[in-house]
């Protein structure tokens, strides 16, 4: 089982997508200074590497579920303990080298390295007991991450002790409190206690979480639980069903799949936070940004980076939605839908259309209030409107992405960790990397948006340039990948 959990990953990307991450994880903290690298290397660590078992988990699980394999372990040889075991050996032994990697080039060597391994790997294998536990009721991906936001709420509240802005005893009885002390006890000295606590913590609470994960499993998997009880399911009655389904039929084609999208949309948990996501962001961008600028005040001056902070959020917006309609495009083609559509009146060149449009539209029109309640640097009407009318563009550019690079929502689920690195590594490139140089990084779209934004908002006059070249990028982006083999 774990040689085939292994494979498994390596074959769906978790590998390959880990590899180009620790690459730009450990590129990144090599370019910041010392005063900031260790305090940045442990969230990193913390947040990213240790818990990418929490994610990962529930798309193996859930591909297990669909493919019956879940329905054979049960009866065989191996049990429930052993499918948990290589889950979370073969999870962990990901997230371990990941991070021993970020924490040697990436931060340096340290003489705690032993006390990383151990606290990634422990920290680790809670992450994906929990997740198993978090996903086991599910039958969808969209039903999962609509769970796993409020775990993840839960779960990391510590993090703001660790940056300064709530301390308190309570983060001490959650588990990302002895994850951030062990891990930044492998970075820099820590005290004896400190360590002796995280340990007794994390391995006791990997004993609870492995009997949480195992009772999980029996009750959802090997009985198969109660489907009425799964959050975001609705069971449609049957006449209900053929009712629905023959009148959606007898419209329009388009007709058809707008009324097929607002049922999801209306239906969805997932899909609904997702909606408010980039206004939510704005929000907590508004009024954290200017406590973090004052804490950070000794080391770095953060008001200067604003223009780039606030144009980030032109191309963050977009990738949400992108990734929303690339999953839509996915489970279309698991569906056999890609293939109806293409012999159908609507045809493959209609349905792309559609969903382009549709990427584009729900980016622009969430967008633009989320970037003008952020109100952090002055900008003009028309550098707000323009750049946020082609930063919407990268959510067609993303969604068309995920259906030409994955071939199912597993590997989704795997370039999903790739997206912020292609939407905010640009953003990073502007801020640190003069010009020319910097130019290189506009072989990203989304390079343009925010370059435009910066420079509209400090008076450049070639901010229209820069517009005019996002244009450009992003179309022969689009082009490029509606005319794969993925979509024929």
């Amino acid at each position: 089982m774990l040689q085939w959990d292994v494979r498994l990953q390596l074959r769906y990307g978790f590998y390959a997508v880990y590899a180009v991450l620790t690459v730009a994880f450990v590129g990144g903290l090599r370019a910041l200074g010392p005063a900031l690298r260790t305090d940045v290397a442990v969230l990193v660590i913390a947040t990213d590497t240790t818990v990418l078992g929490f994610y990962f988990i529930a798309a193996l699980v859930l591909f297990e579920k669909e493919t019956a394999v879940l329905d054979a372990l049960v009866t065989s040889p191996l049990g429930d303990r052993g499918y948990l075991a290589s889950k979370v050996v073969s999870l962990s032994l990901l997230a371990v080298l990941a991070s021993v990697v970020i924490a040697v080039l990436g931060h340096g060597l340290t003489s705690g390295l032993g006390v990383l391994v151990c606290g990634v790997a422990i920290s680790a294998s809670l992450f994906v007991l929990i997740g198993f536990v978090a996903v086991a009721r599910f039958d969808s991906i969209n039903e999962y991450f609509i769970s796993a936001v409020g775990w993840g709420v839960i779960l990391f509240l510590p993090l703001i002790g660790y940056v300064g802005l709530v301390e308190t005893w309570l983060f001490y009885l959650l588990p990302a409190q002895p994850v951030l002390l062990l891990i930044e006890a492998g970075l820099r000295p820590a005290s004896p206690w400190t360590v002796a606590y995280s340990i007794s913590y994390l391995v006791i609470a990997n004993g609870i979480a492995f009997w949480w994960a195992r009772n999980a499993f029996r009750r959802h998997i090997v009985h198969e639980g109660n489907t009425g009880d799964q959050l975001g399911r609705t069971d449609v009655p049957a006449a209900q069903g053929r009712t629905e389904g023959s009148w959606i039929q007898s419209q329009s084609p388009v007709v058809g799949l707008v009324l097929a999208d607002l049922r999801n949309w209306v239906r969805d948990p997932m899909l609904v936070i997702g909606s408010i996501g980039p206004f939510v962001l704005a929000v907590i961008i508004r009024f954290g940004t200017p406590t973090v600028s004052t804490m950070l005040a000794p080391v770095l001056v953060v008001p200067e980076y604003y223009p780039v902070i606030a144009g980030s959020m032109v191309v963050f917006g977009p990738s949400i939605y992108g990734f929303i309609v690339g999953m839509f495009i996915l489970e279309d083609r698991e569906q056999g839908m890609l293939a109806v559509f293409h012999t159908g009146p609507l045809s493959a060149r209609g349905y792309l259309q559609y969903r382009g449009t549709t990427a584009y539209l729900l980016s622009l029109v969430a967008t633009l209030p989320a970037v003008a309640v952020m109100d952090l640097v002055d900008i003009s009407l028309p550098g707000l409107l323009g750049t946020t009318a082609v930063g919407a563009l990268g959510g067609t550019v993303i969604a068309f992405g995920f259906g030409t690079l994955a071939s199912n929502s597993i590997e989704g689920i795997a370039l999903s960790k790739l997206v912020n690195l292609v939407i905010l590594g640009p953003a990073l490139v502007i801020a640190v990397v003069p010009p020319p140089l910097q130019y290189v990084a506009g072989l990203v779209p989304a390079y343009w948006p925010i370059k435009a934004f910066v420079a509209s908002a400090s008076g450049d006059p070639m901010w229209t340039v820069y517009l005019g070249g996002g244009v450009v990028v992003h179309l022969i982006a689009v082009s490029g990948l509606v005319r794969s083999d993925a979509f024929p």
